[in-house]
């Protein structure tokens, strides 16, 4: 199963690497590298999916997340969950509101490949993917 996937991150090379590892699965993947490009990108066209680094140059991830969804919502989509991707301890990434689900920094791809898997499940019962 394909869908559209938003990854948001200022750092140009991680997000490159997880477009190319999520283009070899077939999914469509548009890139934002600030909280303000994520904004527009969502406007401009909503994804059901979202990858979103913690400590971006204009907002945290936690305060963009609930924009994010709130403007899938109003753009007709039935669900979108939202996976963060941070590299802040333990106890502060329980502290995140607004993510489904949180990666921590260094990755781990299998466990990334299975979270991805799993979200994609929960959007095709919701009929959110737009596959």
């Amino acid at each position: 199963m394909h869908a559209e996937i938003l990854i948001v991150d200022d750092n140009h090379e991680a997000a490159e690497l997880l477009r190319d590892l999520l283009e070899l699965n077939g999914h469509g993947v548009r890139m934002a590298f600030t909280g303000a490009e994520a904004l527009a990108a969502m406007q401009a066209q909503a994804a059901p999916l979202l990858l979103v680094d913690q400590h971006l140059p204009d907002m945290l991830g936690a305060d963009l997340v609930p924009q994010l969804k709130r403007i899938a919502r109003d753009s007709g989509l039935s669900a979108c969950i939202a996976i963060g991707i941070t590299g802040v301890g333990a106890a502060e990434r329980a502290s995140l509101e607004g993510f489904d689900h949180v990666l921590p920094k260094p990755m781990n791809f299998d466990t990334f490949d299975a979270l991805i898997e799993s979200s994609l499940a929960t959007l095709r019962d919701a009929g959110a993917t737009g596959a």
